[in-house]
């Protein structure tokens, strides 16, 4: 998926609109200092995690964003990069042999917006990455604040592409989290991606204010 390095820009437009200014001294997502963190380790009291019933290796990496208020574990070995563009954070991944997946994170600031909205967004960025012949399945209430969905598309080169899209609203923070690799090899993958998926948690009290 290596794909989810580029498009940057494009990307952080179609998430959060055109109307954002770019945030003054935001600080870019980042890793975790210590590369061997534990996935309990730097967790704080008032995380409101994603309803996962996969516990990720003890071995994965922590990834998180202090600022915006999210984290989640990759495998180690993962490459990635980070970017904010118009107030919009970006972090995309490629992770390593045997898995093969790309990782997406989005975030941004819009009270107004529903999880179907973020769904909607998500759409529109895997069609700003050259997706074709999207389809979303109807999406998996996980809580009042997480939502699930998976989806098939078309990538440029022609091959089928199979992935999950976590949403998630925090009060007037938005997630979006997709989580994908090559089609063929999704039955394979999937416990993974769960794991992903399942790792990704928020700071504060959610939108239900209930965490």
């Amino acid at each position: 998926m290596k794909k989810f390095l580029f498009l940057l820009s494009a990307i952080a437009l179609v998430a959060g609109g055109c109307s954002q200014k770019p945030a003054a001294n935001t600080a870019p997502a980042s890793s975790s200092p210590a590369t061997k963190t534990s996935p309990a380790a730097g967790a704080t009291k008032t995380e409101k995690k994603a309803p996962a019933t996969n516990p990720v290796p003890a071995d994965w990496v922590r990834m998180y964003d202090d600022v915006k208020g999210y984290e989640f574990m990759v495998p180690q070995g993962t490459e990635h990069k980070t970017q904010t563009v118009e107030g919009v954070d970006v972090y995309m991944a490629s992770v390593p042999k045997p898995y093969e997946l790309g990782v997406m994170v989005v975030a941004f600031k819009d009270k107004t917006l529903t999880k179907d909205d973020l769904l909607k967004r998500a759409e529109n960025i895997l069609k700003s990455l050259g997706d074709k012949d999207i389809k979303i399945d109807a999406p998996k209430e996980l809580n009042d604040d997480y939502s699930l969905a998976a989806y098939t598309a078309t990538g440029e080169d022609g091959k089928a592409e199979k992935g999950k899209i976590l949403v998630a609203t925090d009060v007037s923070d938005n997630y979006i989290m997709l989580v994908a690799g090559d089609g063929a090899n999704f039955a394979s993958n999937e416990k993974t991606i769960d794991e992903i998926w399942g790792s990704f948690g928020m700071y504060s009290g959610g939108s239900s204010g209930n965490s």
